[in-house]
């Protein structure tokens, strides 16, 4: 029997890509970078390196996302089900190649570094795939969100810190804080958007464990919570001139308009990209106020 809410559409290259999610990438490695710059201790080849690897990995784990939903199309009787599954373990395949691809890049960081960031990077790298991967898949779990906090933020911009100096350092993870909220709110603008699709299927995101309501309610906690924190760091002396923290305040009401729509809504569709948007908004201008 053929279900209805399946999307054919989400699967294909491009839309599985999910480019407007690089911000996350260039941001938060960016983040790590930037910050070895203003201690005086940047490599500007090292640097080139870690964001091709970030990127890589930003794009191998957007395509890899989507390969849970396969035992959602087996047997589903839709139409596109032989077409869709072979795009979803192409996509996945894709995944790989750049997997791999990032992690022959990262193999010269870490003959410079040292065998940590090897075990550092390969445990980001498996923590990943678990998103969606067997047998723990985070997504469904309704432990998405904090997943990404953690390793695409706090973790990404810690070790492109590591990968730049050679040095671990934890004050680092403190001041990666504000973006790795935004990057968690990125993926509750997503689920917000795929949330009638997700509770039909049975995926328990946290989105739909807490409800449309909550979770647009934690969406906004999240995009805002950037400013408190920001403010904090700046009184213990990790950033300079906030006041350009405040640009971002113009695009942010982009996003959050979008909030009064119902569930399912198509214009929903808007509100990661749209969220995207503030990210690198507002991480190119916490980035400028580090010097």
């Amino acid at each position: 029997m053929e279900t209805p809410n399946l999307n054919p559409d989400k699967y294909r290259f491009f839309t599985a890509l999910r480019p407007f999610s690089f911000s996350v990438a260039l941001i938060c490695c960016g983040l790590g970078i930037a910050i070895a710059f203003a201690r005086g201790e940047g490599d500007w080849l090292r640097a080139i390196d870690i964001i091709l690897c970030g990127l890589l990995l930003q794009a191998a784990a957007n395509l890899a996302n989507d390969y849970a939903d396969i035992q959602f199309w087996k047997d589903s009787g839709h139409p596109d089900e032989d077409h869709v599954i072979k795009q979803i373990k192409s996509n996945f395949k894709l995944a790989g190649i750049f997997t791999f691809t990032a992690i022959g890049l990262g193999l010269w960081l870490v003959y410079l570094v040292g065998w940590e960031l090897f075990a550092l990077g390969i445990s980001g790298i498996i923590a990943g795939y678990f998103y969606t991967g067997e047998p723990v898949v985070y997504k469904h779990r309704g432990f998405g969100v904090p997943a990404v906090f953690i390793l695409t933020g706090v973790l990404m911009v810690s070790a492109s810190y590591y990968g730049v100096t050679g040095v671990w350092d934890n004050q680092v993870a403190i001041i990666s804080i504000p973006v790795s909220l935004i990057t968690a709110a990125l993926l509750v603008a997503n689920e917000l958007r795929d949330y009638v699709d997700d509770k039909n299927d049975g995926i328990g995101t946290l989105t739909v464990r807490m409800g449309f309501d909550l979770s647009r309610a934690f969406y906004v906690i999240l995009l805002f919570a950037v400013y408190p924190v920001s403010l904090n760091l700046y009184l213990y002396d990790f950033l300079q001139q906030p006041l350009f923290l405040l640009l971002p305040l113009l695009v942010i009401w982009q996003p959050i308009r979008l909030l009064k729509e119902e569930p399912g809504s198509e214009v929903l569709k808007k509100l990661p990209p749209l969220t995207g948007r503030f990210f690198m908004v507002f991480g190119v201008c916490f980035i400028a106020v580090l010097f």
